[in-house]
């Protein structure tokens, strides 16, 4: 995620006394701690990995970048989550505040697998202990 934009949630939610990098540690501790009560409550495959959905927002012209949200139904209470903001903080992306998705720059592959990949080996150490499915 761009610094920007968290020296500006910094600037925001910082606590008194609070450095950045505290503020930046703290941030992204949450954001696994998300990730994984959400995917606690996810559906399941028929592998027993949880399902997790993208949705292709926006192709830049030239085709090298995307933006692509990042889903999971939570069967607990019932609804779709949005894990967009988590997943680029966990993996150093930009949100793309035009299209509501995550900027993600690369061709001629599954984008969103591999955005889910990389998040999953990020969140539970094993790059294939997601499924991933587009919407």
């Amino acid at each position: 995620m761009k610094t920007s934009y968290l020296r500006h949630q910094y600037e925001i939610l910082g606590e008194d006394g609070q450095s950045f990098a505290e503020f930046v540690s703290g941030e992204i501790e949450r954001s696994e701690q998300t990730a994984r009560d959400a995917l606690a409550n996810a559906p399941r495959n028929h592998q027993g990995k949880p399902l997790i959905y993208t949705v292709l927002r926006h192709i830049t012209p030239s085709g090298m970048t995307r933006s692509i949200s990042v889903h999971t139904f939570d069967l607990e209470i019932e609804e779709m989550l949005q894990l967009n903001y988590p997943c680029a903080l966990l993996l150093g992306l930009a949100l793309d505040k035009n299209s509501e998705g995550i900027k993600i720059r690369g061709g001629g592959m599954d984008m969103g697998f591999a955005m889910i990949y990389d998040l999953a080996g990020r969140v539970l150490g094993d790059g294939y202990a997601l499924s991933h499915r587009w919407l």
